[in-house]
């Protein structure tokens, strides 16, 4: 048997070093080969090659060669475990153990090398032997189906190729033709029991699965009515073949079919879903029919369609535009009760650059947020910009900094002789805009103080207005806003309000949709005009 190993050679062997086939193996493999063949027939040593072949269900696998040799052999042929050189055999890309000494005096060689698709299993098994020396007709297919997968695997093997297939011209001219002085024939002829000096062990496990896994044994076709050999060893989804020197050469076959479970199961479940849907419809077309039979006359989808319609329309007229009643004015705290309109980017933020200079104003405006919207206290927000120790007395001069809009008093001591209600809302901490409340002296002439730290929402939100609604029972219909942010003014038009833009002077006038409030004296005056 040839395994094609390379080991080292007699100098004059080297000079005849050659390479050859897709797995590049040195000629000198075969010299070796070639007298450890000899010497185990001459001395009734054993040799036993092994070949194992692994196939995945997308068609790739695994090859694994086994050479062992007895301690007779090694004996005869020491090189078997000192000398061979497997450069060659890592370079053909196969994975090389050995050789590994037992205890009892023999060597083991293994290799194994995988392929990735069926059309390279032959290529890797002529790497065993050479191409159609021991290995040859190969047939892997695979047949696919609904729920099923098939697998054939078909092989020819020739346990007995003759000795020529081990040597070639360099080895001939190396040793004359006749390595130990005498035909090689001769002394095989003399050793009388190849049999049991040279075995050979084919395995296949096709696929890993529980399927119907089957094998046999068979002539080969060109040799049809010679011996059969025995049905090889199957264990689960492996078959395994064993030969000796001088058996005939045979076809072995091997088959399995894979069942995929799931799709037999998605497919009752289809077919449960199909018949369960044609039920449903099928009630329902019941349930319609009986509906129709039993619905009194008047009682039908036409005629509660037309009751419908009236309805909507009878709706539709309650709910139509009624006059407009100025029953609450609502104005924002900043901007329209005290300046500047924008407290953060006005004095605030220079107020705390003032006292922490390294302070990030990324920082200060998020943590600002976050107070408007009651999820700090006025505590927590000066410690977070590292002014807890001083923060009381910095809010009491950043409250101060405001200054209340001009003619304010006058103007809400006018509308509560008319016994208008003036609200409030601004974004504000509920701490911070109770404090401006008493500084500005407005407890008594406005009757709410509605600001975004008491419901946690900033305008132009609606809950600030809504509140607002709640707490003086207004429709926000009968309500007019005066703001001095375009954003604002729209948010409380969207919900019904009247609105009005309030420009305290003439270089706050910005373009907008909203009727234009030049101050207070307008209001009273009632000279609201447009943009």
């Amino acid at each position: 048997m040839s395994c094609r190993f390379r080991t080292l050679m007699p100098a004059p062997a080297r000079a005849a070093r050659a390479r050859w086939g897709g797995g590049r193996f040195a000629v000198r493999c075969r010299t070796v080969l070639l007298v450890a063949a000899v010497a185990v027939l001459a001395a009734a040593c054993r040799v036993d090659t092994a070949v194992q072949v692994a196939v995945n269900d997308d068609g790739s696998g695994v090859v694994t060669v086994v050479f062992t040799a007895d301690a007779d052999a090694v004996a005869r042929v020491p090189e078997l475990a000192e000398g061979l050189r497997l450069d060659d055999v890592r370079d053909a890309g196969w994975a090389v153990n050995g050789p590994i000494s037992h205890s009892d005096g023999g060597v083991e060689i293994r290799a194994v090398k995988a392929y990735a698709s069926s059309s390279q299993l032959p290529v890797v098994l002529a790497e065993v032997a050479g191409e159609g020396v021991i290995f040859s007709d190969l047939i892997l297919e695979q047949t696919r189906s609904f729920a099923e997968s098939a697998y054939e695997f078909s092989l020819v093997i020739d346990p007995t190729p003759p000795v020529e297939a081990f040597s070639d011209n360099a080895l001939a001219a190396i040793f004359d033709g006749q390595p130990f002085g005498r035909p090689l024939e001769d002394l095989i002829a003399e050793a009388g029991r190849p049999r049991d000096s040279l075995g050979l062990q084919f395995s296949l496990r096709l696929l890993d699965s529980d399927g119907a896994f089957s094998a046999t044994t068979g002539p080969d076709p060109a040799t049809e009515g010679g011996p059969v050999l025995a049905e090889p060893e199957i264990e689960g989804s492996t078959a395994t073949w064993r030969f000796s020197y001088g058996d005939p050469q045979v076809r072995i076959g091997a088959s399995n079919t894979v069942q995929d479970t799931l799709a037999p199961l998605w497919l009752n479940i289809a077919r449960a879903a199909a018949l369960g849907f044609g039920l449903v419809v099928l009630g329902l077309a019941v349930a319609w029919l009986v509906t129709l039979v039993r619905t009194p006359k008047g009682r039908g989808r036409r005629a509660t369609r037309r009751r419908q319609q009236r309805a909507a329309a009878r709706e539709a007229e309650a709910s139509r535009p009624r006059k407009r009643l100025l029953r609450l004015l609502v104005v924002d705290v900043h901007g329209v009760i005290v300046r500047p309109t924008h407290p953060l980017e006005g004095p605030l933020l220079p107020v705390i650059q003032a006292e922490n200079p390294d302070v990030d104003a990324d920082l200060v405006r998020d943590r600002h947020r976050k107070l408007v919207l009651g999820r700090l206290t006025p505590e927590e927000f000066w410690s977070d910009l590292g002014l807890g120790p001083i923060g009381r007395e910095v809010e009491t001069r950043y409250l101060s900094s405001f200054k209340l809009v001009p003619g304010l008093h006058p103007f809400l001591d006018a509308v509560a002789g008319r016994g208008l209600p003036v609200a409030a809302v601004g974004n504000q901490p509920r701490e911070w805009g109770m404090r401006l409340r008493r500084m500005a002296q407005l407890e008594d002439s406005v009757s709410s103080w509605m600001v975004s730290g008491d419901v946690g929402a900033a305008l132009p939100e609606r809950p600030l207005f809504e509140a607002t609604r709640r707490v003086m029972s207004v429709d926000l219909y009968d309500c007019l806003y005066l703001s001095s942010v375009p954003e604002f003014l729209d948010a409380a038009a969207d919900m019904g309000m009247a609105t009005g833009y309030f420009a305290a002077s003439p270089e706050d006038v910005q373009e907008t949709e909203h009727p234009l409030v030049r101050g207070f004296d307008d209001i009273l005056r009632g000279r609201a005009t447009g943009p």
